[in-house]
């Protein structure tokens, strides 16, 4: 039987998945006796900047874009597929074991179902057309698949009382499958496309119920009907499973909450910023960075004051000791941020403290590389075992990845449940490369660690799984860490590792080069909602590199494209992090976000230093809006799935003291969610790197 069906309007491939899961000016920057070479910068829509000469020209792009981004999804479907059809069986199971058919003259229950060997999915999903008004997916992207399920038909004849029951064997071939699905969008505003209408899924296949059972053979008229049921049966589970239901969803990406806002305005109060910092500094390095990494302190005393009171001359500082420290599982990331926080400190003023908070964050960066055999292969977290840092690694759930002997004593290496993620590795490139532009003294150990983890992503095609004993539905993982294609973090990294060594990465940079092209698509399906919000965090210190570093003018204004998308859902929410990035790559909107950054920063001094909402949360002044949210979820027992729901947000982002309080980083947080009333913990202190990061930076740049 060949059959061609229509699957109702609302569904879509697996692929949305792959999409789902961006010249600073010398002024201000205060006397340096360093002689750090600044960061090069993008300047204007002109790739490299004022700076380019200073950059090794990138090689131009190989390949055809789709073609490469069709091939970065076949490089993750190889190491996936086990997992899907793992998935897949169990769904098999699930839904078609102990089903019924029955009728007068028979009862037909299935038993032992499962999906046979005898199934070919190796080709990938794909798009066969993708650009800002159309989009064509194909599962798979050429040819067809087969799937073979396997199960017996326990059969009851009803012939009065007595009723023998035959167990059937049979196999249901669904051959020459394939599934369509094609998307129409509406991009006359280049910076928010919007999804007018997917048409109705097309699948094409071919069925067959073959058997090897004489005794089926003989019953096959009496075993027509439930056949054909189960063939039914047969199709939908396969489907469901193959096509995630994205009922609804014409319209996405819908309206962008606190549209409008305007910047801060700058109130010109006199605020001791940088006694503030400093005070902040050497408490960071004491308290939430025991071992060169960066960790939130549980203190032995509570505490209820602001960063201001607490940390100005002559306030109290941290208030007691650290008694344990909390789960390292994302202490690269942030790492990361605070090694580039002291490069940019290095290069305003060359202090020596700044010099020995890099050398003790690169022995923390190293070790969460070397306590994996230096391979590349980078850990959440990495402490001496003998430490209280150690003793929460060995005490957490998912235990000791691996130990190490290093710096003369036994490290463990934690990696959690799920495996290294895309984030950590982000924020981790992220301080190398800004510490390598800034810090002389430090550059070769930066080129390094730099290159031990780009070529084990390269080595891996940009696939991270043997940091998780399995992955196929199991201990929460959700599948592989892996870069999609068009990602502008495979970008930047490639760029930072071309900056150091052109021979080395040209190659894998001309091969990648193409998919800036597509990068669009990823940052337009981040902005379908605020929820991940550390999303934006990850796409704009990696836009950061991929700007000051790229040299092709054609990649340079298609990644531009991509960033326009997402500036257009985050560009007004008051962030300075966000900000100061955005005036790195648009000079003319330093004078509006300069200003806006600076009270920003200054509001934010008004928040508690510890992980704590004040006792009074006063909304009433706050005006609510309603917007339809669309959101994601992937899991390992219930696969991708895309739907929305209808939220209220405040029209504007809040104050920085209605804000829900935040550990590591309140920049990479909603300005949305209110805080409750003594929402958090008064003994948990934050590391402050949401202070010190934007303030450095901002220092570099000229905003403070």
């Amino acid at each position: 039987m060949r059959a061609h069906c229509l699957i109702p309007a609302g569904a879509a491939t697996l692929l949305l998945g792959v999409a789902v899961v961006g010249c600073s000016s010398s002024s201000g920057r205060g006397a340096s006796s360093s002689t750090a070479a600044p960061v090069t910068t993008s300047s204007g829509g002109t790739p490299g900047g004022g700076g380019a000469s200073t950059l090794p020209q990138a090689p131009p792009s190989q390949g055809a874009p789709l073609a490469v981004y069709n091939g970065g999804i076949q490089d993750v479907w190889d190491r996936m597929r086990p997992q899907v059809i793992s998935q897949l069986d169990a769904l098999v199971a699930q839904n078609l074991n102990n089903q019924l058919y029955s009728n007068s003259t028979l009862t037909v229950e299935v038993v032992n179902a499962n999906l046979s060997q005898g199934s070919d999915m190796t080709i990938a999903p794909g798009f066969t057309q993708l650009d800002t008004s159309h989009l064509v997916l194909r599962a798979p992207v050429q040819g067809a698949w087969k799937v073979v399920l396997a199960a017996n038909l326990r059969v009851t004849l009803n012939v009065g009382s007595f009723s023998p029951a035959i167990d059937v064997p049979v196999e249901i071939v669904l051959d020459a499958l394939s599934l369509e699905v094609d998307a129409v969008l509406d991009d006359s505003d280049p910076t928010r496309p919007v999804l007018q209408r997917i048409g109705q899924p097309k699948v094409d296949f071919t069925l067959r119920i073959d058997s090897t059972n004489a005794l089926a053979q003989r019953l096959t008229g009496v075993l027509t009907a439930p056949a054909n049921w189960l063939a039914q049966q047969a199709i939908s589970v396969t489907l469901f499973a193959l096509l995630p239901n994205l009922q609804g969803i014409q319209g996405i990406p819908g309206s962008i909450p606190g549209d409008g806002a305007p910047p801060l305005v700058d109130s010109g109060t006199q605020t001791p910023f940088e006694e503030v910092v400093d005070n902040v500094e050497l408490k960071l390095r004491r308290v939430n960075q025991p071992h060169g990494t960066v960790l939130m302190a549980a203190m032995d005393t509570p505490a209820t004051d602001s960063w201001l009171d607490a940390y100005r001359n002559g306030g109290p500082g941290v208030q007691g000791a650290p008694l344990s420290y909390g789960s390292p599982g994302d202490s690269a990331i942030w790492t990361g941020h605070y090694l580039a926080a002291e490069a940019y400190r290095y290069a305003v003023t060359g202090s020596s403290l700044a010099l020995d908070n890099v050398g003790h964050t690169l022995k923390g960066i190293g070790a969460l590389i070397d306590v994996n055999g230096s391979s590349g292969l980078l850990a959440r977290g990495a402490a001496p075992e003998a430490s209280s840092a150690g003793q929460t690694i060995v005490n957490s759930s998912s235990g000791v990845f691996r130990r190490a002997q290093l710096y003369g004593e036994t490290w463990v290496g934690y990696q959690g449940g799920i495996g290294i993620s895309r984030d950590q590795y982000s924020g981790v490139f992220f301080g190398l490369s800004v510490a390598y532009e800034l810090v002389p003294p430090a550059r070769a150990d930066c080129e390094l660690r730099i290159k031990q983890m780009l070529d084990y992503l390269i080595a891996h095609n940009w696939i991270v799984d043997e940091d998780r004993a399995t992955w196929n539905g199991q201990n929460g993982s959700r599948g592989p860490t892996f870069w999609a294609p068009g990602s502008y973090q495979q970008l930047a990294f490639l760029l930072i590792g071309h900056r150091m060594d052109p021979p080395r990465y040209s190659a894998a940079l001309a091969a990648a080069g193409p998919l800036a092209e597509l990068a669009w698509l990823s940052a337009w399906t981040a902005t379908f909602g605020v929820d991940h919000y550390y999303k934006f965090n990850l796409s704009h210190i990696g836009f950061y590199n991929y700007f000051r570093l790229e040299t092709d003018p054609t990649r340079w204004q298609a990644m531009r494209r991509a960033y326009a998308m997402q500036e257009r859902y985050v560009g007004h929410h008051r962030n300075p992090h966000f900000d100061l990035i955005q005036t790195s790559i648009d000079p003319s909107t330093a004078v509006d976000l300069y200003g806006s950054s600076r009270e920003a920063m200054r509001q934010f001094l008004g928040t508690l230093h510890r992980e704590l909402a004040p006792s009074v949360i006063d909304l009433s002044g706050v005006t609510w809006v309603t917007h339809q949210q669309f959101s994601y979820s992937n899991t390992s027992t219930g696969g991708f799935t895309l739907g929305g729901s209808t939220v209220q947000h405040p029209s504007e982002p809040l104050p920085m003291h209605l804000r829900r309080p935040s550990g590591h980083f309140i920049w990479q947080r909603d300005p949305f969610t209110p805080a409750t009333p003594n929402q958090g913990n008064p003994r948990s202190e934050k590391p402050g790197l949401d202070l010190v990061l934007p303030y450095w930076m901002g220092r570099y740049m000229g905003a403070f």
